[in-house]
């Protein structure tokens, strides 16, 4: 029942599929366009774009008067991104491998930038903030979107419980650390505050994912790639088989129960320029 604890993922071979992940990253990205405020004639920058979402559709909408540059540190993905701008036949798009915390431009060169749920996964966000302020210009705006703590709170309640009847308060410890790696509203704009940043807009949604039992949540290739290591991190290899074969009967108890699963995924769309 637990095989999805084996997988390990090959980034070398993943680009190749990646682009079925928007189907969870659109989700943040319908959000995005539908508050994003399009302008002529200006300079983009999507800040770890992958494959090319929302990088693309940047470039779609905004037309041809815009320049839009692409930067991630992942070039098998920018090279799948590079045959998707050939067969769009877009010519204003730029791929560049690079990372956020040096980011390959000079100060003043970008009107906006967007980041579709990347700030999570910046190990140093404030450094990275930094760099988007350096290169952006004066009343240049910055969009982010972002899924926030109470991500899954269905799993990470069903978690937590099993944690303590398993008596081990370390792990709860553990817990709770990762999922403060998930922010607040709150925490969110006080970072780019922090950077300079004034904030303009802020944005709370929510949608839902679903599934069958727990074996389709588990084997999820969103789940395996994005999420269960993280899960995994918190308990030591020793008592994972225990732990995540209760996890698997107690969700599978409630999707008897309710004829599915769900989890909750709550979202924030930010706007802030550079004052």
């Amino acid at each position: 029942m637990t095989e999805y604890l084996k997988y390990q993922a090959d980034l070398s071979t993943l680009a190749s599929v990646f682009d079925d992940l928007p189907f969870w990253s659109s989700r943040f990205g319908m959000l995005l366009f539908q508050h994003l405020r399009l302008s002529r004639g200006i300079d983009i920058l999507d800040l770890g774009c992958a494959t090319g979402f929302p990088l693309f559709e940047l470039a779609n909408v905004h037309g041809e008067s815009c320049r839009v540059f692409g930067i991630d540190p992942w070039g098998d993905a920018l090279i799948h991104a590079a045959h998707k701008r050939e067969g769009y036949s877009i010519h204003n798009v730029a791929l560049i491998q690079g990372d956020g915390l040096q980011l390959p431009f000079l100060n003043s060169h970008f009107d906006l930038i967007v980041s579709n749920l990347g700030i999570n996964n910046f190990a140093d966000p404030l450094a990275v903030l930094s760099e988007c302020y350096r290169v952006m210009r004066p009343q240049a705006r910055l969009v982010l979107t972002t899924n926030l703590k109470g991500h899954m709170r269905q799993f990470y309640e069903l978690y937590r419980e099993l944690l303590i009847e398993f008596g081990n308060f370390d792990y709860l410890d553990k817990l709770d650390t990762h999922e403060e790696h998930r922010g607040t509203t709150f925490s969110v704009t006080g970072l780019l505050q922090s950077s300079g940043f004034q904030i303009t807009r802020t944005i709370e949604e929510q949608f839902t994912l679903r599934y069958l039992d727990a074996q389709a949540f588990f084997n999820h290739w969103l789940t395996r790639l994005g999420f269960l290591d993280g899960w995994r991190t918190i308990i030591t290899p020793e008592d994972e088989l225990t732990l995540f074969t209760r996890l698997e009967e107690r969700l599978n108890a409630i999707a008897a129960e309710q004829g599915e699963l769900t989890m909750t995924i709550p979202m924030l769309y930010v706007e802030a320029i550079k004052s």
